[in-house]
């Protein structure tokens, strides 16, 4: 991170954890909020919102654009620095200053997602720590099989910050339907038929180790302090199974019975943002916006989509699903909590770190023009010179 700045930023419309302050500023000391007033004053260095949105730098706590930015294709593959840098300037651009990029633990079955590549991501982001312009860890995705060393190792990391138990066995969860799995596997990983068959009987064979495997995963992050998600519940039952083994976090619940279950259970409930933008599921499963609509929803992450996590809020608060508070804490608060994390970021409040945004519109889209991180400027977007636009920096 570069060197600590002390300013304001002023005439900005402040959104808290419950409310908007309009005409607002917040002084920043040694990159933490010391102050938030409900006035303007220009005196120091200042960035001037002109109006604009001030918000919380968006926390996502799982994001696959890093596997498809070292593998656009099953046939290519970029360094993995090179991907990481690329894609922290690009989140940073997106509001995204804390991010969790989902690495997969798949036993080398699915080509680019394998332990080797894994291992690789997390020794790179260590090493590269200082030249990020946003924050990154680690959300370690366990395909739970009889061979749990790797994961084990992987997450004795400090980058790590979420561990999600996953099965991907054909007929049940995301791939309820077997032709499904198989159309899906050749499409995104250019698998052919062999190697599927291949899988399929390599996840049938440890079926019957699958929760004793699942218990020593999920004890062995709890000790450390790791939260623990499932993935893709397709059932109450499920639900109740991943709940009894440590999982406080469901993501993408597959039907609405799963999520009620889930909520019930006291468990947090994450789903993903591009489904809010898109106004459905690309699989065919539950919709965020559905379950939205019936409470059911405390986080959005961006799967796929980073720029998708600012637009979903604003979609949310715009069609007066939420207020413009709700609808952001599901891409800042409330995921910076879920993985332990809330106590310093997630939230515009005094004591947190200086993580924030100057957010205002364009023809009604929510465009960032600054994203801080620890108080530095670390983008800062080029934006047209007329009275509707302009947002001035420092």
């Amino acid at each position: 991170m570069t060197g600590v700045i002390d300013t304001k930023i002023i005439n900005g419309r402040i959104v808290t954890p419950d409310r908007v302050i309009e005409n607002g500023t917040i002084e920043i000391a040694d990159g933490i909020i010391t102050d938030i007033l409900e006035n303007s004053s220009k005196s120091g260095d200042v960035i001037d919102a002109n109006r604009g949105y001030v918000l919380p730098g968006i926390v996502d706590i799982h994001g696959d654009d890093l596997e498809t930015a070292i593998s656009p294709r099953p046939s290519a593959k970029f360094p993995v620095d090179f991907a990481l840098l690329h894609l922290d300037r690009r989140n940073a651009s997106m509001g995204i200053t804390t991010k969790l990029h989902a690495i997969a633990y798949f036993e080398d079955e699915l080509k680019s997602r394998h332990v080797g590549t894994s291992k690789e991501i997390v020794e790179t982001m260590a090493r590269l720590e200082d030249e990020f312009l946003t924050h990154h860890f680690a959300h370690v995705r366990c395909e739970i099989s009889g061979d749990l060393k790797d994961v084990f190792e992987a997450i004795k990391s400090p980058l790590v910050k979420l561990v999600s138990l996953m099965d991907h066995t054909p007929g049940q969860g995301q791939f309820t339907d077997h032709t499904r799995y198989r159309e899906y596997h050749k499409r995104i990983y250019g698998l052919n038929d062999d190697e599927i068959d291949r899988i399929v009987r390599k996840k049938s064979g440890y079926a019957g180790e699958l929760l004793q495997n699942m218990r020593e995963v999920a004890d062995f992050a709890h000790a450390r302090g790791i939260s623990i998600a499932s993935h893709d519940d397709d059932s109450p039952e499920k639900v109740e199974l991943v709940h009894s083994i440590g999982a406080r976090i469901s993501e993408f619940p597959i039907t609405l019975d799963a999520a009620k279950r889930g909520r019930e259970l006291g468990m947090t409930i994450s789903m993903g943002a591009p489904n809010v933008v898109l106004g459905r599921s690309t699989s065919g499963n539950l919709s965020s916006s559905e379950a939205i609509d019936a409470g059911l929803v405390d986080l959005l992450c961006s799967d796929y989509n980073p720029g998708s996590m600012l637009y979903s809020a604003f979609i949310l608060w715009k069609r007066g699903v939420l207020t413009l508070p709700g609808a952001v804490n599901l891409i800042t608060q409330n995921p910076a909590e879920a993985v332990g994390m809330g106590d310093m970021i997630g939230s515009i409040e005094i004591g947190k770190r200086a993580d924030l945004l100057v957010v205002p519109e364009r023809m009604e889209l929510p465009v960032v023009t600054h994203t801080i991180v620890g108080g530095d400027i670390c983008m800062r977007q080029a934006v047209r010179d007329d009275s509707n636009w302009r947002v001035s920096g420092s």
